[in-house]
């Protein structure tokens, strides 16, 4: 019995350090996942790599605001010294709406282009128009004697141009040529009258003034369908535009409108 009281004490003792050490290394590892991270053991103990950098999303702004529809815009040709039908082809080719005066000139000959505004080459709205200067000649004392304004009660005016089954016009073809203003410039209040709005007429518009309403109702080509308030202007072509512009400022000049 004396000889095994040795072993005894060296297994217990084997045991008790056995405890410790595992102890101790539980310790060690309770410690690490604790406080491994703060007190920076973490880099002692682990392979640090670098993952491949990944794209970034990014959220765009989004936005509510409607598209807007630009308005078209066109170059001015230059029509300087442009006889006044080349112009209005020069004009309406590019898409530009104008407007016509008319001034005397010594340097100008009559139906020739003075001046534009804006000038060649300028881009304007569509909306705006480009004023157009023509040349009446050389100015000259006035013998043509005042025109008699007819009665209320005319219905026709004293000079026609026929063109044949159609009907009669004052200005034949007002709708396919240009009008020169050596055309307008004899005619009378009344014939001008009719003149200018027999191109109306032409494109079915109806007429508020009874004279007039009775006058074209009287043509064979007239068919009025459109009232006054619902005409609209733009129908009209290239000519029918430029000839109207004409018309209305020799019935300026001569004090008729």
């Amino acid at each position: 019995m004396k000889n095994n009281q040795p072993k005894s004490n060296k297994g217990l003792i084997a045991v008790m350090v056995l405890i410790i050490v595992v102890i101790l290394i539980l310790s060690g590892v309770v410690g690490y996942m604790l406080f491994g991270e703060q007190l920076g053991l973490t880099k002692l103990f682990s392979h640090e790599t670098t993952a491949p950098a990944t794209g970034e999303i990014t959220t765009a702004a989004v936005t509510t605001a409607e598209p807007t529809t630009a308005e078209p815009t066109w170059e001015v040709p230059d029509i300087v010294g442009m006889k006044a039908n080349d112009a209005y082809t020069a004009l309406n080719h590019a898409g530009t709406r104008f407007e016509i005066k008319r001034e005397y000139s010594e340097d100008v000959d009559a139906e020739h282009v003075i001046s534009q505004s804006p000038d060649a080459g300028t881009v304007i709205k569509d909306s705006e128009k480009v004023l157009v200067i023509i040349s009446k000649g050389v100015d000259q004392p006035n013998t043509t004697p005042p025109a008699t304004r007819p009665s209320t009660g005319a219905t026709s005016p004293t000079k026609k141009h026929s063109s044949g089954s159609s009907g009669d016009y004052i200005l034949d073809g007002s709708d396919k040529r240009y009008v020169s203003f050596n055309e307008v410039t004899p005619l009378s209040e009344w014939e001008m009258t009719i003149a200018l709005n027999e191109i109306y007429a032409r494109r079915g518009r109806k007429f508020s003034t009874p004279p007039l309403q009775k006058y074209f109702s009287s043509k064979s080509w007239y068919k009025g369908t459109i009232s006054p308030s619902d005409f609209n202007e733009g129908s009209l072509n290239q000519y029918e535009a430029a000839n109207v512009q004409t018309i209305l400022a020799v019935m300026s000049e001569r004090g008729y409108r």
